[in-house]
């Protein structure tokens, strides 16, 4: 019970940072694991519920948006809310910090945090860029293991393998999408890209596809991973016929 009143006590020292006015919400699942991705929050998989630490306490918090700064924006500062309610920023930095087990600051969310906040912006305007042979080496790495993607519509084979589900979190709902293999960009020299996934829509329902047989159709394929077998999602297909 005094622990609990300890415990209590201290979190009711939080001193809240509110966004300024409207802030950024996320569009979509892919929007928010994009937005992780690039804040080094998770890696492959979304995470919804992080720590947020003071002096001898924690809480658990969730990311709803983010505001944007720097001459194109390029910048963002998270905005939380925590389990009564309150929204705050916080560095996108320094919020993938206290995740840490090591973690030990003592942090408010406050007029100090200004501070903390702005030296991490400026931190991240400042911070000395690789050495050419070290992003040579990661550019190298990355080629050898992925497809340089067509920018434009392009035209397809490729195979149903399975109908399944896909939970969306934003929607609180399951999505229905396709599982197909052995995907195909036919063209001069065409590309394979294997596996791929895209949502069922009222067109592709209207066509009556069947597991195991193989289609053409028109689409965009995008670098928006299912799982580790499936890397890759089609966007709005269409035109779809059978291949006999």
């Amino acid at each position: 019970m005094v622990d609990n009143l300890v415990q209590s006590e201290k979190i009711g020292m939080i001193k809240y940072i509110p966004p300024k006015g409207e802030f950024t919400k996320f569009l979509s699942d892919e929007d928010y694991l994009e937005k992780g991705r690039s804040w080094g929050l998770f890696n492959k998989n979304p995470k919804y519920d992080f720590l947020f630490k003071g002096q001898d306490f924690q809480v658990n918090v969730k990311i709803v948006g983010y505001e944007s700064y720097g001459v194109t924006d390029e910048y963002h500062t998270i905005i939380i809310e925590f389990e009564d309610g309150n929204l705050s920023c916080i560095h996108p930095a320094y919020l993938k910090e206290m995740q840490s087990p090591s973690f030990k600051k003592v942090y408010t969310v406050g007029e100090s945090d200004t501070k903390i906040v702005e030296d991490k912006k400026t931190e991240t305007k400042t911070k000395e860029p690789a050495s050419k042979g070290t992003t040579k080496k990661k550019a190298e790495k990355k080629e050898e293991v992925s497809i340089t993607l067509p920018t434009d519509k392009s035209h397809f084979n490729g195979t149903i393998k399975e109908f399944s589900t896909k939970y969306n979190h934003f929607n609180d709902s399951e999505e229905e999408i396709i599982i197909w293999e052995n995907v195909v960009v036919k063209g001069e020299q065409d590309l394979i890209i294997g596996n791929a996934w895209c949502s069922l829509s009222k067109t592709l329902k209207a066509a009556e596809l069947e597991i195991g047989k193989s289609y053409q159709f028109d689409g965009k394929v995008v670098d928006k991973k299912l799982n580790k077998e499936v890397k890759y999602k089609l966007n709005n297909p269409s035109k779809v016929a059978e291949i006999s």
